[in-house]
């Protein structure tokens, strides 16, 4: 089966236990059956090289971050969207080969890179779907790449995640109601959504997972898991990290937080760029 064939990504198909058990998935058999069944799955790629990839990534962007002014409450939102452009270690992370190899694997699909956040503290963000923001017909070929760049401690503000959550329904302004007046309104349009998210939590009884991890291992999560940053408790903690956002070939990308009825614009579509190129990627439909 080529990798632009598959029409439903890999691991969510509903045969992926007999996929698993006839070798499918080669090494990666249980990783696939745990983004099937919880959303997320976990890599190690703590090397000589990965670290040194980690600490120049903390060289290069030491200055770009106030953190003096975080710690006493002056600045908030710390966070840098594609450093790639401007710090190779940053490219080279997103790009790792081990990652590439792993999510063409699991999906069935050649993966991209299409943006990339670092962190040095937590985010604090509240608990959210990545498919709200990045979107792709057929469904679920996005995903969430979370690397530490450091050892995270509990005090530090963690990654926070729901598993099992990754089953719940796509959301989109369409589905949910919303006008383009009602978005535009809004200067975070995420928070239109986190109601819906927490009267999910509350109807399905999910229970949160911190992620607690030491320099070089990652979270790999499913398009629509919910998931978040737990408040800092201690501001004199870093947590160094990236989130490398991931979409695959020969899909259709969109906007689902703009995404509306026909009538009133219809769905956001995107051309993403290609982190490995530097070029966009134009969406076509295969599947």
């Amino acid at each position: 089966m080529g990798l632009d064939l598959v029409s439903i990504p890999l691991i969510d198909l509903p045969d992926i236990g007999d996929r698993v058990a006839d070798g499918v998935f080669g090494p990666y058999g249980r990783q696939a059956l745990a983004m099937a069944e919880q959303g997320f799955c976990l890599l190690d790629l703590a090397d000589a090289t990965f670290r040194e990839r980690a600490d120049e990534i903390r060289r290069s962007f030491s200055t770009h971050f106030y953190l003096e002014g975080w710690r006493t409450g002056s600045a908030e939102n710390l966070r840098l969207q594609d450093g790639w452009n401007q710090c190779t270690a940053v490219r080279e992370l997103a790009l790792h080969p081990v990652v590439l190899e792993f999510l063409g694997i699991l999906f069935g699909r050649e993966p991209f890179c299409f943006q990339t956040l670092n962190f040095p503290v937590g985010s604090q963000q509240h608990f959210h779907s990545d498919a709200v923001h990045f979107h792709s017909y057929p469904h679920g070929f996005m995903c969430g790449v979370w690397m530490a760049l450091e050892d995270v401690h509990e005090d530090a503000g963690p990654l926070v995640y729901y598993p099992g959550s990754h089953r719940l329904p796509y959301r989109s302004a369409k589905s949910e109601g919303m006008t383009p007046s009602e978005i535009a309104a809004e200067p975070h349009p995420q928070r239109l959504f986190e109601p819906i998210w927490r009267r999910e939590i509350r109807q399905q009884g999910f229970q949160p997972k911190t992620f607690l991890p030491r320099q070089g291992e990652v979270l790999v999560w499913h398009a629509n898991l919910l998931h978040g940053g737990l408040p800092v408790k201690n501001r004199e903690r870093t947590r160094w990290s990236q989130v490398n956002h991931m979409f695959f070939a020969d899909c259709l990308y969109t906007t689902p937080m703009h995404s509306f009825g026909l009538s009133d614009g219809g769905a956001c579509m995107r051309q993403p760029q290609d982190v490995a190129t530097g070029n966009p990627r134009i969406g076509c439909f295969k599947g």
